[in-house]
Order: structure tokens, then sequence, then C-alpha cells
């Protein structure tokens, strides 16, 4: 799925420019610095394909006075059911029954990848994994790698850590993309522009780690 031509102007300011990518199956990655126009992005994507079976997880949120359970189903015709296998291999079952309100923003985080996870086709994330602790970060992330050949994911975050489960990168500077490929094409120079800090990078098994070298 081709995505062309988004440019976002506000006042005179230009926010996002020269978006040009293929949206494909599996982990499509967008790295960046704060300001970098991730978020920007990753909405104005969701609005030109309206209308596809979307999921959405924004990085911030509201915290309605309703259930665990009318969370997961609003805006939907499905049932419980249809969640289940979410529900386990996120580990929310016990959340269920409590009002989402009374939560930790951790467990926001995983009842939302919930939802967006049982609903969509196109699963779009913004920083998924910010706020959750070190075991929900690794059941998220197995999770959806083991969706990539269901789902076309496209995944906002400034966390290094992604890279190496991403099928595409893209990284973010100043409002544009300034580069995407693979993420084994991916080099340390192309890291420290966008981030403006030195990186450097481990192979783990055959996969590219990139850590900031501070």
């Amino acid at each position: 799925m081709l995505i062309q031509g988004i440019k976002v102007k506000i006042g005179n300011r230009l926010i996002l420019s020269d978006i040009q990518f293929e949206l494909s199956r599996g982990v499509n990655l967008v790295l960046g610095q704060n300001g970098a126009g991730k978020t920007t992005l990753l909405r104005s994507v969701i609005q030109v394909l309206r209308g596809t079976r979307q999921g959405y997880v924004p990085s911030e949120f509201s915290s309605p006075e309703i259930s665990v359970e009318d969370v997961l189903l609003a805006g939907t015709r499905n049932r419980l059911r249809n969640y289940e296998p979410f529900i386990d291999s996120l580990g929310i079952r016990r959340l269920l029954g409590r009002a989402f309100s009374t939560l930790s923003t951790g467990e926001k985080k995983l009842v939302l990848i919930t939802k967006a996870l049982a609903e969509g086709e196109l699963v779009f994330m913004d920083e998924p994994t910010s706020g959750l602790d070190v075991r929900n970060q690794a059941r998220v992330i197995s999770v959806i790698s083991s969706l990539r050949t269901e789902k076309s994911f496209l995944i906002t975050t400034h966390d290094l850590n992604w890279i190496g489960m991403a099928d595409w990168v893209m990284v973010m500077k100043g409002g544009k993309i300034i580069w995407q490929s693979t993420a084994n094409e991916l080099n340390e120079e192309v890291l420290e522009n966008a981030y403006e800090s030195k990186v450097k990078r481990i192979n783990v098994d055959g996969k590219n780690i990139f850590i900031l070298n501070i």
C-alpha cells in the first residue's frame, strides 16, 4: 500500500513534507527524536486510510469512567470473545471488571493494545511500550512479532530497541523521512544524524542492536 503526497502545514510552519513510503505486511517502524513529526505522520496516515480496518494505540489517552470491557468494545460490534486471544497473551484478564480509570498507565496501555490488535488489519501504534515495565514490553513485542505475517503495523517510537524486530525502518528528522530501508541496512551515521547523539551498533545473533554511546 503506497502512502504518498502527505503534507501538513500549520500556519506558516511546514510540519510534514515529502512523505512517501510503502506500508507493507509486518512491522513498519518510524524512528526519530521528539518533535521529528512521527505522531503527526501516524495521524495523517490514519486519516488517509479511513474506511480500512484499523486499530490505534495513542501515546496519550483519557481515562473514562467505564469498565475495561466497555473500553475494549467501544465503537465496534465485536463481542468480548473476539478479544480473548490477546486478553490472555497480554495478561490483562485480571483487569476485566475494573474501571478503566483505576488502572495504572501501563495497564491502560495494555488494554488499548489488546483492542487495537483484535480490531485492526492495519495497526497504528504511537510509542506502544512507553510506560510499560520490562516484562510487559517483552509481551507486547512478542505478540506483535507473532502477527507480522497477518497484519501491517505502523509503529512510531524514539526507542532504538525496536529496530531489531522491524521489517522496514523509516527515520524522521524535521518533518521529513530522511532514510528508509530494511533494518539490516541501517547504520550508525543515519541514527546519529537523526538523534544528534553518538550511536553504537552491536551484532547479536545476526541482528543489529543500536545503543546510545554516552
